[in-house]
């Protein structure tokens, strides 16, 4: 089935296409166990997950629901390496006297769970559902299978770029709105608002073609806010590390050292309104 240069299908495809390719280049050094695909490669999926949920249509419905599911599978593979990544950098870039006292027990604690993981990821990649997962990639990026709205006209991504958006605003009001009533229940909605704001640049990127000059200026503010809601992630999930180390396993000065990050992370993870009052200025 062919399509029009300025289709809809083309235009998504010509993005979907670049994403598998990086996630095909990635397969080998993955096996490898190369840490620095680890990143790329999901970036690679998250856009291409994005894609499609964002423009619903251009793909045969029941097959863009099992290819999702298994990019979403593959990502969280990845994503428990990447995040052991974070954590190191974390870490070692902390100068303060708490990080310092309990370094080493951090490292040691990253790198045993950076072993589980990566055996996680050769395990599956490795196995027959990593295997077909590779393949239907192989597969998307050649012989695309194009829905019903792919023939549509490409200027038609403008108005799924406008409802990302839209969506971006309604979850970040609804944090603003829940660290008011429930503060509690900001933490989640903030990282909502941080998946929709990765969908929205997402959909920018692919829609540069038919967007006008303020798109880059656009994909740069995404970033920020992006930014300024991943610190907030990266705190809640620092805390979450932190806090299933034995501290009774430790000597008493590494105790106190890592009592002392756990206290200081923890201010972050629940700082939420510092990260609202960011969020409104990138907005504008």
């Amino acid at each position: 089935m062919s399509h029009h240069p300025e289709s809809l299908g083309a235009l998504v495809q010509q993005y979907v296409g670049a994403q598998s390719q990086v996630l095909q280049d990635a397969r080998d050094p993955i096996a490898a166990r190369d840490e620095s695909v680890v990143h790329p490669a999901r970036v690679a999926i998250r856009r291409m997950r994005a894609t499609l949920r964002t423009f619903d249509g251009v793909y045969d419905r029941e097959d863009a629901d099992a290819f999702g599911d298994e990019l979403r599978w593959a990502g969280n593979l990845l994503g428990e390496v990447r995040d052991l990544q974070v954590l190191a950098e974390r870490f070692s870039e902390d100068d303060s006297s708490a990080a310092a006292g309990a370094r080493t027990v951090l490292a040691a604690e990253i790198d045993r769970q950076r072993g589980q993981a990566w055996d996680a990821v050769a395990e599956g990649f490795g196995a027959e559902r990593g295997e077909a997962l590779f393949t239907t990639v192989a597969r998307w990026s050649d012989d695309p299978p194009f829905g019903e709205k792919a023939d549509r006209p490409a200027t038609r991504a403008r108005k799924r770029v406008a409802k990302a958006d839209a969506r971006l605003k309604k979850r970040l009001a609804r944090a603003a709105a829940a660290w008011d009533a429930a503060p509690e229940q900001t933490g989640t909605l903030l990282h909502e608002a941080r998946k929709a704001a990765k969908r929205h640049r997402y959909a920018v990127e692919l829609a540069l073609p038919v967007l006008g000059d303020d798109a880059d200026e656009t994909i740069e503010r995404q970033r920020s806010l992006q930014d300024a809601l991943g610190a907030h992630q990266d705190a809640v999930v620092a805390l979450a590390f932190l806090q299933r180390i034995d501290l009774d396993a430790q000597s008493r000065q590494t105790a106190l050292a890592l009592q002392e990050l756990i206290g200081f992370t923890r201010a972050g993870a629940e700082d939420a309104g510092a990260v609202l009052r960011e969020t409104e200025r990138l907005r504008g």
